[in-house]
């Protein structure tokens, strides 16, 4: 089946999605002077997110993740008395659903109009070694400046669910990186982790790690490397806002909203696309990644979040992307 790619419109805003992935691949929004800007990185045609130059790349530019985002350590966790063990795909550790997760999935149409998309995908028992049939469903709405992502899902058997997206920002598209860009956080801690895993103790923002005002990614990406971090919020299941992201240069300013627990910040120090869009090259730091998510690990974490979902219980989340 080949992958289709549908246009999502209001008057303020466009976003293109590939039925590949559920994946973002453009983000269309006004900047300075009326001049349209395409502010998410991306491959030209739905079929280049398909090629195996760009698959072993593991960029997942702007695609749904799951059953699983971000990483479970040592691809393993323990429930009710069984041990499961995922494939080791980022190191020791299970990253972003597996060798074959979501994102590399084609979708199936629920329901389509000018402004909304609802896409399905059937997960079977035992797919990538997760248990449990999983029916999973991403409903993508344009409402005025905003992109609303809302997900659902519902499974046979208990399971871990963390689904999210990766979309990777550039506010200055024309810029090769995004350094200049300057970004908020309506937080004031996230994980303390040991390579990418979490220890379970949470970090005061500080130094350059400090966003809780408007502060330049620059510092943090030249002295630090950047971001890969997990920022944390308040596990209530209430929609705040997590994020604003804005370029002075462009004059465009972004929110991110959700009722997601963390907000996984990176700021695509790793990042190596060849031939994207426009025949472009994206090398390190060419986007942030902003993504609503549970925290990393949870399975095996019993004081984080649960990310179990059990028979019976529908998986509701909701990530929105908006511009001021």
């Amino acid at each position: 089946m080949k992958p289709e790619m549908y246009v999502l419109k209001s008057e303020k805003l466009e976003v293109h999605v590939s039925t590949l992935g559920a994946t973002i691949t453009r983000m269309i929004v006004p900047g300075k002077h009326g001049k349209s800007l395409d502010v998410v990185l991306g491959m030209e045609r739905a079929e280049d997110y398909a090629t195996p130059e760009y698959v072993a790349g593991g960029a997942y530019l702007g695609a749904v993740i799951g059953r699983y985002g971000n990483r479970i350590a040592g691809g393993a966790f323990s429930m009710d008395g069984q041990t499961y063990q995922l494939a080791v795909n980022n190191g020791a550790n299970h990253l972003h659903g597996g060798i074959c997760g979501f994102d590399k999935k084609i979708w199936s149409v629920r329901e389509r109009t000018d402004s909304l998309l609802a896409l399905h995908y059937f997960s079977p028992d035992g797919e990538e070694d997760y248990p449990g049939n999983l029916e999973v469903d991403v409903r993508f709405e344009v409402k005025g400046k905003e992109l609303q992502i809302h997900y659902e899902a519902s499974t046979d058997r208990k399971c871990p669910v963390n689904l999210t997206h990766h979309p990777y920002f550039n506010l200055n598209p024309e810029r090769p990186d995004v350094k200049d860009l300057r970004l908020k956080l309506y937080t004031d801690r996230y994980l303390k982790t040991h390579d990418l895993i979490p220890d379970g103790d949470f970090v005061p923002m500080a130094g350059h790690f400090d966003f809780t005002d408007f502060r330049s990614l620059r510092e943090v990406i030249e002295q630090d490397g950047g971001l890969d971090d997990c920022f944390v919020f308040a596990p209530d299941g209430k929609m705040v806002r997590q994020a604003e992201l804005v370029s002075e240069e462009s004059g465009v300013k972004m929110y991110v909203c959700s009722d997601y627990p963390g907000l996984q910040v990176y700021t695509g120090r790793y990042l190596d696309v060849k031939h994207a869009k426009g025949g472009r090259d994206y090398g390190a730091y060419a986007g942030v990644a902003l993504e609503a998510q549970y925290w990393p690990d949870s399975p095996n974490h019993p004081s984080f979040p649960s990310t179990l979902l059990e028979p019976g219980q529908v998986y509701r989340k909701t990530t929105i992307y908006g511009f001021e």
